[in-house]
């Protein structure tokens, strides 16, 4: 059985679905800010070579998480396998 938290009472006040779907924003947003990094050019001189590579590859681990997520709050709202995978290219 797992431990009580100090976050139980908070996590209460939200539906499973709820919690999902703020996960999800909170990984999109680490996306967003991921990929804003990538698009100025100011700091490029401060940027190790290869740098820009690793802050890309980052932004694709980053995407990932966030799909993951949204696998999960669509199954929490209801979709099916077969819709989710219709999406992922796994059926049409």
């Amino acid at each position: 059985m797992s431990e009580p938290t100090p976050y139980d009472h908070d996590r209460a006040a939200y539906s499973r679905e709820g919690l999902a779907r703020l996960v999800l924003a909170d990984h999109a947003t680490e996306v967003a800010d991921s990929a804003a990094g990538l698009v100025g050019t100011r700091n490029d001189v401060d940027t190790g070579l290869a740098g820009r590579v690793s802050q890309a590859r980052q932004l694709i681990e980053l995407a990932e998480r966030t799909l993951n997520s949204a696998v999960v709050y669509e199954v929490e709202r209801g979709s099916s396998w077969a819709q989710i995978a219709a999406y992922l290219g796994g059926q049409r």
